[in-house]
């Protein structure tokens, strides 16, 4: 296979997934992250924390959702 700028990052990666086989990929991913929370939202990042309400209109709702039950890619 040929190296690309990921490939050290994927292998120690691929590394930990097989030391945990107990762990689904999303939770594999956080805990090999060592981040608190990966999230998915309906908005980018930058407007997650913006002011989204216009005057005269109700303020929309931004969905986020962590990751770590996750079992598939889409879900």
């Amino acid at each position: 296979m040929k190296a690309t700028r990921n490939s050290a990052v994927l292998e120690d990666f691929v590394a930990y997934c097989k030391a945990h086989p107990q762990l689904r990929f999303w939770q594999a991913l956080l805990n090999w992250s060592g981040l608190p929370f990966i999230i998915t939202s309906s908005h980018p990042p930058a407007t997650v924390y913006a002011e989204t309400r216009v005057v005269g209109m109700p303020s929309e709702k931004v969905a986020l959702e962590d990751t770590y039950n996750w079992e598939g890619k889409n879900e």
